[in-house]
């Protein structure tokens, strides 16, 4: 018989605390890539970029918020997030970012343009661009049942990837 095991998951940001429950499961985006979390995983410590936290709740339910970043710590029981911000898929307003998206773009084909701005844009840029991507994914989603429960929890297709010929690599 297999035990139902699941963690305790705290998400906190600049206003307060956003989701505490127990989960079976957790997709994080850290710095360097998504990580998947399972009870019992190695402790850890990680920045966050922006991008989707998905959340396989004690009862199989799906909670997905938007991050800005922050920072993630695992323990075997307990995960920890610290938001720079956080807000619900359904609540990301698609005309202000893309207003910022093009703000941000502007900024980068400028000449000349201040290191601290160019940073702080390509970083503006990167965050609202992951806000359309999950918005997206979010309302197909809608689109096909209506219930996070039936998320598409497949990443898009690799594009413009190198073929690798196999043999070459042996020789």
């Amino acid at each position: 018989m297999q035990q139902n095991r699941t963690f305790r998951i705290n998400v906190v940001d600049v206003h307060g605390e956003v989701y505490s429950g127990m989960a079976r499961f957790a997709a994080v985006p850290a710095e360097l890539g998504e990580i998947g979390i399972l009870p019992g995983h190695a402790p850890l410590l990680s920045g966050l970029r922006a991008g989707e936290l998905r959340i396989t709740q004690a009862d199989g339910q799906t909670q997905i918020l938007f991050l800005e970043g922050g920072l993630l710590e695992i323990q075997p029981d307990i995960v920890t997030i610290l938001a720079n911000a956080s807000l619900r898929i359904m609540d990301i307003d698609l005309h202000d970012t893309q207003s910022r998206i093009k703000d941000a773009q502007a900024t980068l084909a400028k000449d000349a343009v201040p290191p601290m701005d160019f940073a702080r844009a390509e970083l503006e840029l990167q965050r609202e661009l992951a806000k359309v991507s999950a918005y997206q994914r979010y309302q197909a989603c809608e689109q096909r049942g209506g219930k996070t429960s039936n998320y598409d929890w497949e990443r898009p297709p690799l594009q413009n990837v190198p073929k690798v010929n196999a043999q070459e690599l042996e020789d």
